[in-house]
């Protein structure tokens, strides 16, 4: 049901949207693109570690999920870090080139994020396994846009960098979301960072870096649409200061149980689901200046439908946008 009403919502916006013009390039720079990018979105793929022998281990659900992702054939993939157990060790990002496969067979571009488990070990082979796989993504943190969405990809490991470098990711974020703000080529602005402003895990907690240094540059961005983040390994749908915020954590990783009883939750959840959330991707997709969002649960008795779908319609007018760099 709730698959149709995205299917019926996205007609609907389609037909409302004033240009015509078709869909080419996911990397495209264009304000006029197209409406036909479907991005995907997924967080915490990493296995479960050896000495993690108290915790669930997914490894036929993780592939079954990114079959089923590359079957929904996205023009684009986020992946929002953790993407390995452990970041020095070759033989986990063997595991990750296998499984990721079937997206590569495809051509899928991906923008990935680095989690902290790609810290783990030493930093020098952590970032140079990171690198290899990801060689057009330079530096750390960096923007891209695809079909006039501009995508903020942030390094959140507060705790493995040093303070200089966390206060020169906070002014280019402040400076990148207003030159985005009066970009005529962007429509709407998704950032992209591993640990979660809000969470409701039992296992970690908010960020409070985020939240003090880089989330309100994002409340007071006219474009900023969404939030996206991993690192609890659960599916979360917050609205603060009416922006939404998402934790996308279920890529396979052991997944995390929520505080869900008044008093004890830390924030109100949007999703209805229960402690234990499903192994999960997201579909994304522009309709004119509105961000479609559809969470997509692993197939379970032949079902693929939505767990949640919504829309966020970034308000702003292009009289609004008053330069660009």
């Amino acid at each position: 049901m709730l698959h149709a009403l995205f299917v019926s919502l996205t007609l609907m916006m389609a037909s409302s949207c004033s240009t015509t013009t078709s869909y080419i390039d996911p990397f495209c720079t264009d304000g006029e693109c197209g409406t036909g990018a479907r991005i995907a979105v997924v967080g915490d793929l990493q296995r479960t570690g050896p000495v993690e022998v108290w915790r669930e281990r997914n490894d036929a659900e993780r592939e079954r999920l990114l079959r089923q992702l590359a079957d929904d054939r996205p023009d684009a993939l986020v992946l929002l870090g953790d993407m390995v157990w452990w970041g020095a060790s070759e033989e986990e990002w063997s595991y990750f080139d296998r499984i990721m496969k079937p997206v590569r067979e495809l051509g899928i571009p991906m923008l990935p994020i680095l989690g902290n488990h790609e810290y783990y070990g030493g930093d020098a082979a952590a970032l140079g396994a990171f690198h290899r796989r990801f060689s057009d993504v330079e530096g750390t943190y960096y923007v891209r846009t695809m079909d006039s969405i501009a995508f903020v990809m942030l390094n959140t490991n507060t705790d493995e960098l040093p303070v200089p470098f966390m206060r020169a990711q906070a002014a280019w974020f402040r400076k990148t979301m207003k030159r985005l703000d009066n970009d005529s080529a962007v429509v709407a602005v998704v950032v992209c960072g591993h640990h979660p402003p809000y969470t409701n895990s039992t296992v970690v907690d908010d960020d409070k870096v985020m939240r003090r240094h880089f989330v309100p540059a994002f409340v007071e961005s006219r474009k900023g649409a969404l939030w996206l983040s991993g690192h609890c390994h659960a599916y979360e749908h917050f609205v603060k200061d009416g922006k939404h915020f998402v934790v996308s954590g279920g890529g396979g990783g052991p997944r995390q149980s929520l505080y869900q009883a008044v008093g004890q939750r830390r924030h109100d959840d949007l999703y209805p689901g229960g402690p234990i959330r499903p192994f999960h991707y997201l579909l994304m997709q522009r309709i004119g200046t509105t961000v479609v969002v559809a969470m997509r649960p692993l197939e379970q008795r032949g079902s693929t439908t939505a767990d949640e779908t919504f829309a966020v319609t970034v308000q702003f007018s292009p009289a609004d946008v008053t330069s660009r760099e």
